[in-house]
């Protein structure tokens, strides 16, 4: 099972061992935010159909997290994002005018957590944390 990895300005869609992400982005440092702040990590399964777990990174305390399941030929996927509140329906800029709900972001041990439990089942949202439909928010647009 390969999962394709996009980090910041570090990799660009590559194959790369879990491992090496979680080294990688263990020691982000705020300075590493300054040119991009986001990526992506892309299981792909039968059929064209995409599993992905894209981030944002506020700071490298604050990341926030959606899980979006792509079927080619449907009109919409569906996507989920990360929450540490399923009441709380406010986003926020997160940088570039990408939004994300406010209680998306997670500190850095749960993130690691979230990207090993999506290495190793990509299927499945990552169940350390609670997850919300992104239709559930208040987009500004």
């Amino acid at each position: 099972m390969l999962i394709y990895t996009t980090l910041l300005d570090q990799t660009d869609h590559e194959a790369i061992a879990l491992e090496m992400v979680t080294n990688i982005f263990s020691r982000l440092r705020q300075k590493d935010l300054e040119e991009t702040n986001g990526g992506y990590f892309e299981y792909l399964m039968d059929q064209g159909t995409a599993i992905i777990l894209f981030f944002i990174i506020r700071t490298p305390d604050e990341i926030s997290f959606r899980y979006d399941y792509n079927v080619p030929d449907a009109r919409h996927g569906t996507a989920w994002y990360s929450v540490t509140d399923t009441h709380d329906r406010t986003t926020t800029d997160a940088g570039d005018e990408q939004y994300v709900p406010v209680v998306s972001f997670v500190d850095m041990p749960a993130a690691l957590e979230i990207i090993t439990q999506f290495f190793l089942r990509p299927e499945e949202k990552p169940a350390h944390v609670s997850w919300m439909p992104a239709d559930f928010f208040e987009w500004p647009y």
